[in-house]
């Protein structure tokens, strides 16, 4: 090489360029893989799967398969006497009050139970439509069951069906209303109550059918946090091999 190569060649070797290359260099090797190729690091560690004797794959399965068991255990709360208990909507509290002043708790009750009679009748539609809106899980599903709150499969299922069971009960709701007289029933509060009806908060059926909606989704995932607790206390209580494996890692 000539003398000028020969002096680059020094000068790149010496301790300070040395410095700086390893400057540049190594901040680019730490980045490491791409975001999509990383590790979840919430994602189960794969020692605990290999313990258990899960794949991945039968983690998810069994993961759904609780989720089955949970809403069959709720759907058959949901059908006993009583379970199903809801009101009018609280925006008829002073409907309500004053209809009692007048001495018509006769007619409001009649009024609540027919509002009764028709949540009780859509309750079975309300797990078996929850049943259908569960989707595929993923592994940050499992994280989130295995290493969150006590309920926090519940608040999984809640946070990932509640929108389309709402919209699939809402006209089963409306047509129960329509068929058992409660619009009838409505209408012959309102005029009890005389002009003021209106000021007291008479609500449309719109309004009923909402609300018996939302008690109706607020009681079955009630029931659904307790067949939560109760299969995370005895896992063997599953009938699927690997959905007992599951709940038991979430023991853990």
């Amino acid at each position: 090489a000539s003398k000028p190569d020969r002096a680059m060649i020094a000068a790149m070797n010496s301790p300070r360029s040395l410095r700086v290359v390893a400057f540049l260099v190594l901040p680019l090797c730490a980045v490491g893989l791409p975001a999509a190729e990383a590790a979840d690091p919430s994602a189960p560690a794969p020692a605990a799967l290999q313990e258990a004797g899960l794949t991945s794959a039968q983690l998810l399965a069994g993961l759904k398969s609780g989720f089955g068991a949970m809403i069959d255990g709720a759907a058959d709360e949901m059908t006993k006497p009583g379970a199903v208990d809801v009101a009018p909507p609280s925006s008829m509290k002073k409907l309500e009050a004053a209809l009692q002043r007048m001495n018509q708790s006769g007619a409001l009750d009649s009024f609540k139970a027919t509002l009764n009679q028709a949540a009780v009748s859509v309750a079975p539609q309300t797990t078996a439509a929850l049943k259908a809106a569960v989707g595929p899980l993923t592994l940050n599903d499992a994280s989130a069951v295995l290493r969150g709150e006590p309920d926090s499969a519940t608040q999984l299922l809640r946070t990932s069906t509640e929108s389309a069971v709402r919209t699939q009960l809402l006209p089963l709701m409306s047509q129960a209303l329509a068929t058992n007289g409660t619009a009838a029933q409505l209408k012959a509060l309102v005029s009890k109550a005389g002009p003021m009806a209106s000021m007291l908060g008479a609500p449309s059926m719109a309004d009923l059918e909402t609300s018996l909606v939302s008690q109706l989704l607020d009681t079955c995932f009630g029931y659904l946090s307790k067949q939560e607790a109760a299969l995370r206390a005895d896992p063997s209580a599953l009938k699927n091999a690997d959905a007992k494996k599951v709940f038991g890692l979430a023991q853990k």
